[in-house]
């Protein structure tokens, strides 16, 4: 199916539910539905670039929009949180992330900021000759040659090359997926190692106010993006 009733459309969502009776469904990709949205459907009713479907089609044909710095041209390409979007005809490029309400948005970011990414590793695997491949949140993986690193740390990556690792440790910047204080940066004090098939709960501080949620909530990020 490729659409869905914008009233049963993912609360994340930032869209108009009445106005219309269906919005379009992202492509399969990495992202789970809440954590994305359309591409067509962000230029449309989020940065009101057109309200036709047909003009949407066109600028993207064009090859005038990229996502993590690369063109696309799919519609229903999934955005997903943390990605960048550049609109480089228009001078403008995005992030999206969550705002404190747990609602998609976009915020703007310099140039810079989409010639590189941070990206969580979300699981790694050993392959021969002992070579290691990382799985990482955007579905794309990395083959290296050094084990220094754990699932739950971040990498900095610029032309499919890494720049360097974000341990997921104490005073770490993370950045929350989920949560009570979903869309808000904290700083890592504790870690509790939870026995079996539980959760582990991190332990994570705000200004000077201490909380706790799911370690999978955290994404280690070097600075405020």
């Amino acid at each position: 199916m490729t659409h869905l009733m914008r009233v049963n459309a993912p609360k994340s969502w930032p869209i108009e539910r009445k106005t219309k009776k269906f919005v379009a469904k992202p492509a399969p990709g990495p992202h789970r539905l809440k954590e994305c949205m359309p591409l067509g459907v962000i230029l449309r009713e989020l940065l009101k670039i057109s309200s036709k479907k047909r003009d949407i089609k066109i600028i993207l044909n064009n090859k005038n929009v990229l996502v993590n710095n690369k063109v696309r041209k799919e519609v229903r390409f999934p955005v997903g949180i943390l990605d960048t979007l550049s609109l480089p005809d228009l001078n403008k490029f995005y992030r999206i992330v969550y705002n404190k309400k747990g609602k998609l948005n976009l915020i703007e970011v310099p140039k810079e900021e989409t010639l590189q990414k941070t990206l969580k590793i979300t699981n790694k695997t050993m392959l021969t000759k002992g070579k290691l491949q990382l799985n990482l949140y955007d579905g794309e993986n990395l083959i290296i040659d050094k084990n220094n690193c754990k699932v739950g740390d971040s990498v900095v990556i610029k032309d499919n090359k890494i720049l360097k690792y974000l341990k997921f440790e104490k005073d770490a910047i993370v950045y929350l997926t989920g949560g009570k204080h979903i869309g808000t940066k904290g700083i890592v004090l504790e870690i509790k190692k939870t026995q079996g098939r539980g959760k582990n709960i991190l332990v994570y501080k705000i200004d000077n106010d201490v909380h706790e949620t799911l370690a999978d909530y955290a994404y280690v990020i070097e600075k405020w993006m």
